[in-house]
């Protein structure tokens, strides 16, 4: 209470605009309150006579009152009285004196404190000083605390995680599952739950689908080559394809051609023919894509596979009435809809950007309506 009505009566009148009547209030408050420095009653009477009428009763007023929270708060309300005529004064005469003050007076009284007060002021800036210095410094103290925390946090989480660069995955939480699963994946296939299971939580990029495909036709190939199972050919074939690795399935198919199948497995044979010429299209080897294309057809008249690769290269090769043509067949052979949707797509996009050009006109041509065309 008494420390806010000391700060109320201080800033009754600021220093910079002020400065001999806050002196006189600064004086006037250490008389009531006697702290920092003793101002004698009879210095602060003369002091207020000497300043005029006004001063002169406001000593009085306030020594009437009994108590310091009295005094202070007499000071403030009274003193307000002083302010409105100080002011009106300093527009009208640019002073802060009323012409009854006596200032040489004035000037003896305040100087016999003046010392004192400029020695608090002083004191009261190195403490303010030293209080900012000290808040500088638990605030440095703490934001290096706070750094070198975060700092061992960085490096513990850092020490917790495994990056896999061959993936395009980083950050990795050790020993986790993604891990376990990831560091399989470099030197061997995992199960496909597994890997659907990758690409649930988020962790399936395209360079891990391509290893995938990748150790999944590395298992078939290997079956294939032990134990000669046929399929497993067509299955490392359908792999390699997806995995984008193509050179050792081709010499694998070179080497097997014509494929020497009985009579009675037209199934396997047209699905050898099929695949190699997938192979051949992949290669961009179009002619034999096509030959590979017609005598799987041949041998299989009834199955749409054969249709659907020499419907991808005849408008891969802009020969796109001869490409309808065969997708028009495979559907008719039940090739569905959306898999008739997306394999145009794929030929769209990997065809060159001429070869889009001219795809697109004949896909809008012939009533094709897509988003991504």
């Amino acid at each position: 209470m008494i420390n806010k009505q000391i700060s109320q009566a201080q800033l009754l009148f600021p220093k910079s605009k002020y400065p001999l009547l806050n002196t006189y209030i600064d004086l006037f408050v250490k008389y009531i309150y006697q702290h920092d420095i003793c101002v004698l009653e009879s210095d602060l009477e003369i002091l207020s006579v000497a300043l005029g009428k006004t001063t002169r009763q406001l000593f009085r007023t306030v020594n009437s009152k009994e108590s310091v929270s009295d005094k202070l708060e007499s000071l403030i309300c009274d003193g307000l009285k002083l302010k409105v005529e100080t002011k009106r004064r300093l527009t009208t005469s640019h002073t802060e004196l009323s012409q009854e003050a006596n200032k040489n007076v004035v000037d003896v009284v305040i100087s016999h404190y003046q010392s004192k007060l400029d020695e608090i002021e002083e004191l009261k800036r190195q403490d303010i000083l030293e209080r900012k210095a000290k808040v500088l410094s638990e605030a440095k103290a703490k934001a290096e605390m706070l750094q070198n925390q975060l700092r061992e946090e960085a490096e513990e989480f850092k020490a917790s995680r495994v990056d896999f660069e061959d993936f395009e995955l980083y950050g990795i939480k050790k020993n986790s599952r993604v891990d376990k699963l990831l560091t399989q994946l470099r030197k061997k296939i995992i199960t496909l739950e597994e890997f659907k299971w990758l690409d649930s939580v988020g962790f399936s990029t395209e360079l891990v689908v391509q290893k995938y495909h990748l150790q999944l036709a590395h298992q078939h190939y290997q079956n294939w080559k032990k134990n000669s199972l046929s399929w497993e050919l067509v299955n490392a074939s359908a792999a390699y394809r997806k995995a984008e690795v193509l050179t050792i399935i081709k010499k694998a198919l070179d080497d097997s051609y014509p494929f020497n199948i009985p009579k009675n497995e037209k199934k396997l044979k047209s699905a050898l023919l099929t695949t190699y010429g997938g192979v051949c299209r992949d290669l961009k080897d179009y002619v034999n894509s096509i030959k590979l294309g017609l005598e799987a057809h041949k041998v299989m008249p009834l199955n749409f596979r054969p249709c659907t690769l020499l419907g991808a290269v005849y408008l891969s090769t802009g020969e796109f009435d001869l490409g309808h043509e065969w997708y028009d067949k495979a559907k008719e052979r039940g090739f569905s809809q959306d898999a008739y949707d997306n394999d145009i797509k794929s030929v769209y996009f990997r065809a060159s950007d001429e070869m889009k050009n001219r795809l697109k006109q004949n896909l809008i041509a012939t009533g094709h309506k897509y988003k991504w065309l």
